[in-house]
């Protein structure tokens, strides 16, 4: 049985304060939100028709869960390493409404799944990603001199 998230707003926020970084390609390593020693193993991928398939470690996808925190945070990591903001939607009609480029993330039945729209990163609102990016980059350059 698939369980896919109700409060998908909620999850949204839950997911921009965890730290995401890519392991591997389409492999992402997602710190714990509720165990804060503890990481989880995040594997995107892309089929054929642009439909986007994720998987996680997390207790939650384990027991058949789909599209946990840890996920999105994966998602916004790699949006925001391409200067992207996105935003989850429970239903297509609510992400169409949106009027930017759209993508799925399938749960096991064809009708399930999060609708993802994503547009350039410009809003300050959503700078968060590339603040600790661009932080992170500074302080792995050698000193100048």
């Amino acid at each position: 049985m698939t369980m896919q998230p109700k409060d998908i707003k909620r999850l949204q926020a839950r997911s921009r304060k965890l730290h995401a970084r890519v392991i591997a390609p389409n492999t992402l390593i997602v710190e714990s939100h509720s165990k804060t020693a503890l990481n989880h193993v995040v594997t995107i991928e892309m089929d054929g028709e642009g439909t986007l398939h994720a998987r996680c470690t997390c207790p939650w996808a384990q027991n058949g869960g789909f599209g946990c925190s840890h996920v999105l945070a994966a998602l916004s990591h790699l949006a925001a390493s391409k200067d992207r903001a996105i935003s989850f939607w429970l239903s297509k009609e609510d992400a169409e409404r949106q009027r930017h480029r759209m993508l799925h993330l399938a749960g096991d039945g064809s009708s399930e799944g999060i609708w993802i729209t994503t547009r350039p990163e410009r809003d300050p609102r959503h700078t968060h990603h590339r603040s600790i990016r661009q932080k992170t980059e500074t302080k792995n350059q050698p000193p100048a001199g």
